[in-house]
Formats: C-alpha cells, structure tokens, sequence
C-alpha cells in the first residue's frame, strides 16, 4: 500500500483546548477511510503567511499513513466538508514523489553530462573556484624611429617646398 501524507491547517476559531480533540477526530476520518500505520504531529500555531477566510493564525498537524486510493479520495471529501475547522489541507503520495525526485535527478544527471563543471556547481550553489589563467605576455613597445632635429632652416625650406608647389595638378 502505498504512504500518504496529510498536512491541515485549523482555523483560528478552533481554540488551544480543542485542537487535541480535532486532531483526533482528522486521525479517525484516517481509520475510517482504511488508513493504517498512522503517525500524527501538531507542528503548533503559527501565523499564516496571507489571511485566509479572515484568519491570521492556523494549528498546523501532520499525519502519515498507508491507505488505498479509494480510501484517500473519500477522505478528501470528507475533509472538504469541514469548512468550519480546516482551512486548508493537502495529500500528497509519498511513494510518487520520492519516485519522481529519483527520475528528476537522473535527468539532472543526464543534462550535466554535457555542461561545463563551472556551471553544474553553480547550480549546485557550491562556490566556484576559477582556475588560474595564464599570465598574459607582456607588450613589447614598438621600436623607436630615430628622431630627427629640425633647426629653422630646415624648418623654412620645407615650408617654402610646400608653398611653391602646384595645387592646381
């Protein structure tokens, strides 16, 4: 048989004396609906993180057990019926998901093969160390034409080559 579990959370107008005895009675929907092997936890009040139906607070509870699917389907409705207590509830298979989670991690698996191992440990959110690179070789300048002096006779011929040459050509 497969194992379930079941988290609630009851309505604030359920007070602190009562939640033992709704407890109990969630825990007996459980039996009556062909659950076994059923472990219960009050996880405790805490506040929500929006209203719901105008409460702030909710007692939260826990409870795994093994059922047929049957037996889960009439226990939902059941607590579909108690508005007025349970605010919220959810099912879930535990046997599926840990069967999904596997399949999810060898597709992960199979993805990361290909994929660098910078990016596989950033997704991992381990830090990544970079390897050190190779230190670029330094430029060397490029070499140095001879300067030339310039004196102001050197300076005037060429600016009167300059001024007797055709523009016109």
């Amino acid at each position: 048989m497969p194992r379930y579990e079941l988290m609630y959370i009851l309505a604030s107008s359920v007070s602190d004396d009562q939640v033992p005895t709704t407890a109990q009675t969630i825990e007996q929907y459980v039996t009556d609906n062909g659950g076994t092997e059923i472990s219960h936890e009050q996880l405790g009040k805490k506040k929500l993180a929006y209203p719901i139906k105008k409460t702030r607070n909710g007692h939260y509870g826990v409870i795994t057990f093994t059922g047929e699917g049957k037996g889960v389907n009439a226990l939902d409705a059941k607590l579909r019926t108690q508005k007025a207590t349970i605010i919220r509830h959810i099912m879930v298979n535990i046997d599926e998901h840990l069967e999904r989670l596997e399949k999810d991690k060898e597709a992960q698996a199979k993805m990361n093969r290909n994929r660098p191992p910078e990016a596989i440990a950033a997704d991992n959110s381990e830090p990544v160390v970079p390897e050190p690179k190779a230190a670029k070789p330094a430029r060397t300048p490029a070499p140095e034409k001879p300067k030339t002096v310039v004196t102001e006779a050197v300076l005037d011929e060429e600016i009167e080559k300059a001024l007797s040459e055709d523009i016109t050509k």
